[in-house]
């Protein structure tokens, strides 16, 4: 009883349908008395009567009354029953090993009414937030970046010439709905000295979905059934992009991992000045368009700046969508700094490149963590020459952001920000958005809530 007492909760659209079989159950009966005699009703009133007065002596109308209330009592009683029964049934039938559907179906409800993000980006930063998001609504669209050139989708874009599908097989893995062995077996990666040797068995799986469909949207929503995901994922543009950048020492460097192994390569410290991609103005997917203009919330990042966040936004239409979306737009800034692009960045500097590839007025507001990973971390990644990005509050706010500062670390104290505590900032943050808080009134109330 007490499962099917669960089925009765708000939000899981079955009561509606049990109140509406009870009426057909009624309509029913009523056609067939009619059909069979509508006298009937007097005849069964008088044989009551008789009843009533062999066992009280009298015609009682009080006693119609009580036996209509234990009628229907147990017609209701029957009736509870037999779609109880029927429920557990098919829930045997359709999904044997989960004992708590209902909860499940009540879970789903409440994700699908969670708000719209669209989350922005590349590499293991955004699949982390996905992980956390998914817990938070299944109104979330991933757009990827798909300029990566090394590795294993480096190897696959030049031998099949499709888009890397990299950074598309982690953030379908993180949207998916549990963990399962299909999601460990996307991310196994082959071994040895052959060809295979080096391949993640799901950019293999995603390679050949779009040689078999001939679209990558089309690739990615047979790969989101398979994995049962939470949300959709897509890459901003479906064209093969190369990386172009211009170095602070004149050179230009193309190709994402050559961009990023250039200081080490010529053994000395030069920035990044400028981004560009080849070819230059790429065209977007229209779904990923449309799921920004209907946004409640954009993230861009976290992740690296100039190779995972910085590409999705030199698609000229992607950042049109984004500055005609009335929807907020939060940049998520890396705890630590990225060798070979961002060595020596404040949290201002992360911005101020943003600002100066897409221009003013896209950023709203930029989170940065405040927290301290723990000193073995700090040890580890100083090894590589990185370090916590420092705060500048003041250089944020001058390029027309508001800065929020929390710890965003989580128990582990770890390099990069905890999945849940993430989650549940920017579920706060764009809670506080939705409130209609006055922005100076806003921006002072984020001050001071951590």
């Amino acid at each position: 009883m007490k499962h099917f007492m669960q089925w009765l909760r708000p939000g899981l659209a079955i009561k509606r349908w049990m109140v509406l079989f009870s009426v057909g159950i009624l309509l029913l009966v009523f056609g067939a008395t009619l059909i069979l005699n509508y006298q009937i009703f007097g005849i069964m009133e008088e044989r009551m009567l008789g009843l009533a007065f062999q066992m009280t002596g009298s015609y009682s109308y009080t006693f119609l009354a009580v036996c209509g209330t234990l009628f229907v009592i147990l017609g209701l009683w029957i009736m509870t029953t037999a779609v109880r029964k029927l429920m557990k049934r098919l829930v045997e039938l359709l999904a044997p090993d989960q004992k708590e559907v209902s909860k499940k179906l009540l879970s789903r409800m409440e994700l699908s009414r969670g708000l719209r993000v669209v989350a922005i980006g590349g590499g293991h930063g955004l699949s982390m937030l996905l992980r956390g998001m998914k817990n938070k609504t299944s109104n979330i669209t991933a757009i990827v970046t798909v300029a990566d050139d090394g590795g294993s989708s480096g190897r696959l874009r030049e031998e099949m010439g499709i888009i890397a599908p990299g950074d598309l097989r982690n953030c379908l893995v993180a949207l998916a709905d549990k963990e399962t062995v299909l999601e460990q077996i996307f991310q196994y990666r082959f071994g040895g000295e052959g060809e295979l040797a080096g391949h993640s068995l799901g950019n293999l799986f995603l390679a050949a979905l779009i040689k078999q469909f001939g679209s990558v949207q089309n690739a990615l929503e047979a790969a989101s059934k398979v994995l049962n995901i939470r949300g959709q994922v897509m890459p901003a543009t479906s064209q093969k992009v190369r990386l172009r950048a211009k170095m602070s020492d004149g050179e230009i460097v193309e190709g994402e991992s050559e961009i990023s192994a250039y200081p080490e390569k010529i053994g000395r410290d030069v920035r990044i000045v400028r981004m560009t991609t080849v070819p230059k103005a790429p065209m977007a997917v229209g779904d990923a368009l449309e799921a920004i203009r209907e946004a409640d919330l954009i993230t861009l990042g976290p992740g690296s700046l100039y190779t995972s966040v910085l590409p999705n936004l030199l698609v000229p239409e992607i950042l049109s969508a984004i500055r005609e979306s009335g929807a907020p737009v939060l940049y998520i800034c890396n705890v630590m700094t990225q060798p070979g692009e961002t060595t020596g960045y404040t949290v201002g500097d992360h911005l101020k490149a943003l600002v100066d590839h897409i221009g003013g007025g896209v950023v709203d507001f930029v989170l940065a963590n405040n927290g301290t990973p723990s000193p073995e971390v700090l040890r580890k990644y100083e090894k590589v020459h990185a370090f916590p990005v420092t705060i500048d509050r003041k250089k944020v706010e001058s390029l027309g952001a508001a800065l929020i500062e929390a710890d965003l670390l989580g128990p582990n104290r770890g390099a990069v920000q905890d999945t849940e505590v993430l989650s549940n900032e920017i579920v706060r943050i764009h809670n506080l958005l939705s409130a209609n808080i006055a922005p100076e009134a806003l921006e002072d109330y984020l001050k001071r809530s951590h």
